[in-house]
């Protein structure tokens, strides 16, 4: 997807995200073969453009760096951008200040080798976008019988597209990023209130079993006071005595006579 259609397809609700893509469509600096080094208070407005709060994810602009640039180059990037921007030169200007956090945000994200090697590998990422990119548009000249021109043939115009390729690839890094901690940040949360209950649970369950066994006893002494016939207002019932059947057999076939003549 290119930066133009990136742009269209913007959230028109994150005035933020459109501003950074219409920044990032006009830096013109992005076609010079080795980036301007503002200074002064151009150094500290830089950082301040239209959507910085997504175009300074990339610690590359921030900075002034190239991709594939050493842990040595990043370091003297940071402590030469820090006295550029640093408040005390601006005569404690709040921008300044901020400017100043952003440099320092900035450098760490690559102050160690497996950082610097992670943005490396965000660089090369973008860089591999843009050429496929590249590859598809000069396929479908092709096919349409024309000549197999893009505008990235320039190398001006290709610097610039990688420079901003690698400011979206950052963007949608961090965008990931926090979708993926606070994915975690929502688990941890699940299953912590899911402890609770279950420790809430065992709680009441050990409450009621200990409640059941100290009432063992006195249940215990209830059952044998009532099958003894001695507990308080507790009598067993009187036994039923069952009948014999030759005795109950001639009882009905009297009763049965006198029956048959009362009918009559």
């Amino acid at each position: 997807m290119s930066l133009e259609t990136a742009m269209v397809k913007a959230n028109a609700q994150d005035v933020h995200y459109q501003a950074f893509m219409s920044e990032l469509l006009a830096l013109a600096e992005f076609e010079a073969e080795t980036l301007p080094q503002p200074a002064g208070e151009a150094a500290v407005a830089r950082l301040h453009r239209l959507g910085w709060q997504y175009l300074n994810l990339n610690p590359y602009y921030v900075l002034l760096l190239e991709p594939g640039c050493s842990a040595d180059e990043a370091r003297t990037a940071y402590r030469r951008m820090s006295l550029q921007v640093h408040p005390d030169k601006h005569g404690g200007d709040p921008r300044a200040g901020a400017a100043f956090e952003m440099v320092k945000k900035a450098y760490d994200k690559m102050d160690s080798e497996d950082k610097l090697d992670l943005c490396n590998r965000i660089c090369q990422g973008a860089r591999k976008r843009v050429d496929e990119q590249i590859k598809a548009a000069k396929k479908a000249l092709r096919k349409d019988g024309k000549d197999e021109v893009v505008p990235e043939d320039e190398p001006r115009v290709y610097r610039r597209t990688v420079r901003q390729f690698v400011c979206k690839m950052f963007v949608e890094f961090e965008q990931r990023r926090a979708q993926l901690e606070a994915r975690d940040a929502n688990e941890r949360k699940r299953k912590t209130e899911e402890a609770a209950l279950e420790a809430e649970e065992s709680k009441l369950a050990s409450k009621e079993a200990a409640a059941w066994e100290k009432s063992r006893q006195k249940r215990v002494a209830g059952w044998r006071a009532w099958t003894s016939g001695s507990g308080r207002g507790l009598k067993r019932p009187p036994a039923v005595k069952a009948e014999g059947t030759a005795e109950r057999d001639k009882e009905f076939e009297a009763r049965g006579v006198e029956w048959r003549r009362d009918w009559r």
